[in-house]
Parts: C-alpha cells; sequence; structure tokens
C-alpha cells in the first residue's frame, strides 16, 4: 500500500512540474527580471530625450538625437518610433541633405511594415527618389522592399496573392545580393536564405553562425539571427538545435527590451506541440504581454491563430490533474492510520494546488484581454468592409444613372439628325448642362457616401483649425471643396494630381486649397496627418 501511494505521489507530482528542464531555468530567469529591464530601457531614453532641450542645438544636431530615439523605440513602441522617424524626416529636409531623408523615410517605412500598415509602406517608398541613394541606402531601400513583400505574402498565405507576394520578396533578395556591401545583417540575412532555398542550408548556417561571433547576447541583431538560425535548423530536422537558438533569440530579446519580437511565440507553438502546454501557456502570454506595449495588432493577430487551441488543451489538463489529485486523495485517506508520513505530502500538495489555482485567475484575466482585443480587431475588419460597401453602391448608383443620362442625350441627338434639325443639334452639343448635371450628381454622391462614413468629419476638421479659420458649407451643400480635398487626404489620397483629377479641378486650385489650409490649421505641419487620422 506505501509503494501505491508513492507511486501515485510521483505521476502527480511530475505532471505539475511538466516537461521543462534546466535549458530553460536561464529563459525563465529573464522573464522575472522584464520589468526591471524596460524600466533600465526608459531610463535610457529619457537620457537620451532631455539632450533634445539643450539650448542652441542645430538641425544637425537634432537629426542624430532623434535617430538615436528612433533606433531605442524602433522594437520597443511603435507610435514613439514614428515619431521620432517623422522628425527625423522633419529635420533632414531642412538640412536639405537628400540621402539623410532617404535614410529617415526608410527608417518610417519599417516602422509601417512591423504594424501592418502595408498600404502606407508601400506608398512611402514608391515615392522616394532612388535616384538619392547610395549603395548603402540602396541595399536598405531594398531591404525594406523584401521586408513588405515577406509580410504580406505572410498576410496572404493561403490566398491566390500569396504565390505573387513571395515572388516579389525573392525579387528584392536578390537585388540585396548584388550589394557591394556584404558585411551588413541585410545581406548576410539575404545570402542564407538564397543558399537554403537553393538546398544548401548546411552552408547557410555555416554563415550565419560565423556572422553571429560579432554581436554580443544583449542585442537585438543578435535575437534576428539567432531565430534564423533556429528557422534553418528546424527545416532540416534538428530540433535540438531549434530549440537552444529559439530559446537564445528570446532571451536577446528580453535583454534588448525588444517588445515587437517572434521567438517567444514560435517556441510556444512547438512547445505545445511537444506537449508542454503548461509552459507553452505562460511565454504565448508573455508575447502578447509584449505585442500590446509595443502597440501594434501585427504580433497579436499571429498569437490569435494558436491561443485558441493552447487554451483548450490547457483547459483539459487542468481537468485531468484535478481528477488525479481527487484519487489520490482518495487513497491518502485510506492509508492516513498507517502512513503518517503523507500528511506531509498532502499539505505540499494542496499548497502547490492552490497557487496553480491562482495563476489560472491571473490566465483567465490574460486570456479575456486578448479576446478584448480580437473584438476590437474584428470591429475594426467590419468598419472596413461597411466602408468598401458604402462606396461600391454608391458608384454603382452613380455610373446607373450617368449611363441612363447619356443614353437619353443619344435619343436626342438622334433624333434631331435623323430629321435634320442641324442648328437644334448644334445647340444642344454645345450644351453645357449634361456636363453640370452629372458633376453635381458626382459630388452629391461623393458628399453623402463619405459623411455617411465619418458624420463627425466637419467638426473634427474644425477642431484642427483656428477659430478665425473655421469651414461651414454655405445652403445645400454637405462638403466645400476645401472638406472634399480634406475628405480625399483622409482616404489616403495625397497626391495634388490625383486630386485634381477626382474633383475636377486644376492642380493651381488644389495646391492654393492646401497651402491655405494649412495656414488656418493650429499645428500647420501636422494638419494633414492629424486628417488622416479623423475618424
Amino acid at each position: 500500500m506505501r509503494k501505491l501511494f508513492l507511486l501515485l505521489l510521483l505521476a502527480v507530482l511530475h505532471a505539475s512540474v511538466g516537461t521543462a528542464g534546466n535549458e530553460y531555468d536561464e529563459l525563465d530567469h529573464l522573464i522575472g527580471q522584464r520589468s526591471a529591464i524596460t524600466d533600465k530601457k526608459l531610463l535610457q531614453i529619457r537620457d537620451i530625450r532631455q539632450r533634445l532641450s539643450t539650448p542652441y542645438l542645430t538641425d544637425k544636431q537634432r537629426y542624430k538625437i532623434c535617430m538615436q530615439l528612433y533606433e531605442e523605440y524602433e522594437a520597443f513602441r511603435f507610435d514613439s518610433a514614428l515619431v521620432y522617424a517623422n522628425r527625423t524626416i522633419m529635420y533632414a529636409k531642412r538640412v536639405g541633405d537628400p540621402k539623410w531623408i532617404a535614410e529617415a523615410q526608410l527608417k518610417k517605412v519599417h516602422v509601417y511594415t512591423l504594424a501592418a500598415l502595408f498600404l502606407e509602406s508601400r506608398e512611402l517608398l514608391d515615392s522616394m527618389n532612388t535616384a538619392d541613394l547610395d549603395d548603402r541606402l540602396r541595399q536598405d531601400y531594398d531591404k525594406e522592399w523584401y521586408l513588405l513583400m515577406m509580410f504580406m505574402a505572410e498576410f496572404t498565405d493561403g490566398t491566390q496573392m500569396h504565390t505573387y507576394y513571395d515572388k516579389q520578396a525573392d525579387y528584392y533578395n536578390a537585388l540585396i545580393l548584388k550589394s557591394r556591401y556584404r558585411d551588413t545583417r541585410a545581406y548576410i540575412m539575404a545570402k542564407a536564405k538564397d543558399l537554403s532555398e537553393r538546398g544548401n542550408t548546411g552552408k547557410a548556417i555555416a554563415i550565419l553562425k560565423e556572422y553571429l561571433q560579432k554581436w554580443q547576447r544583449h542585442e537585438h541583431d543578435y535575437a534576428m539571427i539567432t531565430s534564423e538560425l533556429a528557422r534553418l535548423y528546424g527545416k532540416v530536422g534538428n530540433t535540438d538545435r531549434q530549440y537552444f537558438y529559439l530559446i537564445e533569440s528570446a532571451m536577446a530579446d528580453i535583454r534588448s527590451s525588444a517588445k515587437e519580437n517572434n521567438s517567444l511565440r514560435l517556441l510556444a507553438t512547438l512547445l505545445f506541440e511537444k506537449g508542454d502546454v503548461r509552459r507553452a501557456y505562460m511565454y504565448l502570454n508573455i508575447s502578447i504581454e509584449d505585442a500590446n506595449f509595443y502597440g501594434t495588432h501585427l504580433r497579436n493577430s499571429q498569437n490569435s491563430r494558436i491561443l485558441p487551441r493552447i487554451l483548450s488543451v490547457y483547459l483539459v489538463q487542468k481537468r485531468a490533474q484535478r481528477m488525479r489529485i481527487t484519487m489520490l486523495l482518495a487513497v491518502v485517506s485510506l492509508v492516513a492510520i498507517a502512513l503518517v508520513v503523507a500528511v506531509f505530502f498532502i499539505l505540499k500538495l494542496l499548497k502547490r494546488y492552490r497557487k496553480m489555482n491562482k495563476q489560472v485567475v491571473v490566465m483567465n484575466q490574460q486570456l479575456n484581454e486578448a479576446v478584448e482585443n480580437l473584438r476590437k480587431m474584428n470591429a475594426q475588419i467590419s468598419e472596413t468592409n461597411s466602408i468598401k460597401e458604402e462606396y461600391i453602391a454608391r458608384f454603382l448608383e452613380l455610373a446607373s444613372n450617368f449611363i441612363d443620362l447619356v443614353d437619353e442625350r443619344r435619343k436626342v441627338y438622334n433624333r434631331l439628325a435623323r430629321e435634320k434639325r442641324m442648328e437644334e443639334l448644334y445647340a444642344e452639343l454645345k450644351n453645357s448642362d449634361l456636363i453640370q448635371t452629372a458633376t453635381r450628381h458626382y459630388y452629391i454622391n461623393f458628399d453623402t457616401a463619405f459623411l455617411n462614413i465619418y458624420p463627425n468629419f466637419v467638426t473634427e476638421v474644425n477642431r484642427l483649425l483656428r477659430p478665425d479659420g473655421q469651414i461651414e458649407p454655405k445652403g445645400d451643400e454637405r462638403l466645400t471643396t476645401e472638406l472634399r480635398i480634406l475628405a480625399l487626404i483622409r482616404l489616403g489620397i495625397t497626391d495634388n494630381a490625383r486630386i485634381s483629377s477626382i474633383l475636377r479641378a486644376s492642380l493651381t486650385t488644389i495646391y492654393t486649397y492646401r497651402s491655405k489650409l494649412k495656414a488656418r490649421a493650429i499645428d500647420h505641419d501636422g494638419f494633414e496627418h492629424a486628417v488622416k487620422k479623423i475618424g
């Protein structure tokens, strides 16, 4: 009876401890220090930011300080990284150095891509003048295109567009390999990817391991390289090295306070498939916390794919564990008189049980937060779909009405021509009422569709303008020409030529309106950027 009790007790304790070994001790220790590491990072950023308050700084000096702040925030906080990317662009333009401008724009593209703002990334890359790029900046330019195409291929996985974006990523990877700068991480990663896809993964691993020696274990580049090593070892089936380098990458992310990370999520996925559900659940929740801290939905979107599976299995294991504990307590009750020593083990087991219940409460709270984040993301997707449906319906209605109007005029012209009433036909052809009517209907449809989607647009725009520069539509018009220009900017159309074509106005008119609007704005430089955020 005593041997039976000890066997049952060991089984329960083994299930409670899980499959973790000493290889995870250092990672778990670092996880416990995350808050202190983050606080140290914030202090370091504060010290750099205070240098901006130094009197009589030149624009060049401010550019360099803001670039340093951008690099600190790049993998730490999305919104702050974007702020300092914009400031570096501003100071670079003041200095008038085309290379500095290009460098700052590429930084902005990078954070856009990490935040899954693919349209903004692409527009900015397309707008850049590649003639201003030297060889190193050209490599960075090609690297940002590669990163954008790779992320878009990942997001379109399972669709017809996946193959296209995957081929585009390969195209830009090949451009990186043509660069004469071969000591950069971009070139080394591109070379390793190319070798692996050509069937020489062993050589790709050797190149990365040699390059890894140039970096310290607390640097973000170390995390990126070890993450790629883990992927390549997984490709050749060496799971031991795959786990090792994923752990190394996750620890480097923590040491460098990189909240925009991926290795811990991948490690959680592998541990879940291996059967270590408890540790997988813990690591995935930390990955979700980091994604929330960074401030974009990209990583949470990836986390949401695996979280329900891990949670369901985790709860099943919890129920099974409770059943085992119940059975154990029953056996202990039967042998309690003969085995006084068993009391010690029972008390210890109950203490562990209470601790795990507290962990379940915390995990449930974290799960509720994750579900709320998913709900918000779904709401944003629904809003996007409603915008598409509104504009499609308006476009179809406008096109149909215009076809009817044109067909009606065609019949009139045919009748006049058939009856040889040429003077009346000529008079009808000179009549511009058709164009004016179509234009009026076009504006009415545009105004109605836009205000259905953004009903408070006029009010929000006026909040950005000085009191003496407010815009008030007159008569029965819903939007003025100025408001229509701002409406197109809100929809992502910022090119003067496109706005001129859509609104049937001259380029000079559009340019003049935009300049006057900025002059009436409370914040001249940030006015149009603020308009893009309305709604």
